[in-house]
């Protein structure tokens, strides 16, 4: 009984430990491609930011677009962006299925 209490634990923390590693915030600076301002399924406004980021794999340097995602009260300061403009917002950036993204935690003048 010991022995599996003392696993769980163990399982538990090393969980824990790599969601608090991926949840880290950045500062991203980059410019803009596009800027659409929607309404969701609630009624609530968000603002979808589209930004070209540059990247290297094994010595190649290319751009990619990335999604940046704005909710909440950064939404007034993001309507306010338009294409050409360049972001510089701190961001928390996930991975799904490859593809990096960013939720804007706030927009910075």
């Amino acid at each position: 009984m010991k022995k599996t209490f003392v696993t769980a634990l163990a399982i538990i923390f090393i969980f824990s430990t790599a969601i608090v590693a991926l949840a880290l915030d950045s500062m991203v600076t980059a410019p803009i491609s596009k800027v659409d301002t929607m309404i969701d399924k609630n009624g609530a406004e968000y603002v979808r930011v589209i930004i070209t980021e540059d990247r290297a794999l094994n010595g190649v340097k290319y751009q990619t677009e990335v999604l940046v995602m704005v909710f909440g009260a950064q939404v007034e300061d993001a309507k306010g962006l338009k294409a050409g403009d360049t972001l510089k917002a701190i961001c928390n950036g996930r991975e799904y299925k490859g593809k990096l993204s960013y939720t804007a935690l706030k927009i910075l003048k």
